[in-house]
């Protein structure tokens, strides 16, 4: 990932431009890692952006769908008796 990459992520997040400059200027000459810049990114009120809580969406699995699976017809006519 590149700073500009980086910069671009968070300028679509909505994060301040001042803050994006802060958090490029700690990291400048580091390796970027996701993790570590989406806690500093909670430390100044922002929401995640670059790392995914699946844990949060375990709440969505036990939708209840009023929808009931379709029987798909024979190819064949099948007569009965």
């Amino acid at each position: 990932m590149n700073i500009s990459d980086v910069m671009f992520e968070m300028e679509l997040g909505g994060v301040d431009s001042a803050d994006i400059a802060e958090i490029i200027k700690l990291y400048e000459g580091k390796v970027l890692n996701s993790d570590i810049i989406d806690n500093e990114l909670l430390k100044r009120g922002y929401p995640k952006i670059f790392t995914i809580d699946y844990d949060a969406y375990d709440e969505y699995n036990d939708w209840d769908d009023d929808y009931s699976s379709i029987e798909k017809f024979p190819h064949k006519p099948q007569y009965g008796d």
